[in-house]
């Protein structure tokens, strides 16, 4: 059931941004998710002793008992703003800083894998906030070079 999803984004160390899907069972959620034991990133230059010495990023989540993403950038993208439109596509936008975009992510009915993936992208631009409005089938996207607010609308 989608109202019991919860959808978070952890902003890896050099590259390593995720999505993860938490689920609330029986009043108990699962909070870890690998950070910082485990990881797709890498340590910024001259930070390697730091995770070396602490046995941080390994690349398997599940091997260190803790749940794998559901999506991970490689290079990062700085993820700002995650929003899932309240209809039935099952679609989450998830918007950019670094990569200057906004990502849509098909799941399955489940929300247990993606299906498909798609982006677009804004030449330029930071996209710091991104809001749907159900009203007028809308995103609004808030740009942070210009700064200026841009009106997403359906094709449809």
């Amino acid at each position: 059931k989608k109202n019991n999803l919860i959808i978070k984004s952890e902003h890896g160390p050099y590259g390593g941004d995720e999505i993860n899907l938490n689920f609330i069972e029986d009043n108990s959620i699962e909070k870890n998710f690998g950070w910082p034991i485990s990881s797709t990133g890498k340590p910024y230059p001259g930070e390697e002793n730091i995770f070396k010495e602490n046995n941080w990023l390994s690349k398997s989540h599940k091997e260190n008992g803790f749940i794998e993403p559901i999506k991970s950038y490689t290079p990062a993208i700085g993820i700002s703003e995650l929003t899932l439109k309240n209809d039935s596509s099952n679609t989450l936008y998830v918007s950019s800083l670094r990569a200057g975009s906004i990502y849509m992510l098909d799941f399955d009915k489940k929300f247990s894998k993606i299906l498909n993936e798609d982006r677009i992208f804004f030449k330029e631009q930071r996209i710091r906030d991104l809001e749907y409005d159900p009203e007028t089938d809308s995103f609004f996207a808030l740009f942070e070079y210009t700064p200026s607010i841009g009106i997403i609308t359906s094709k449809d």
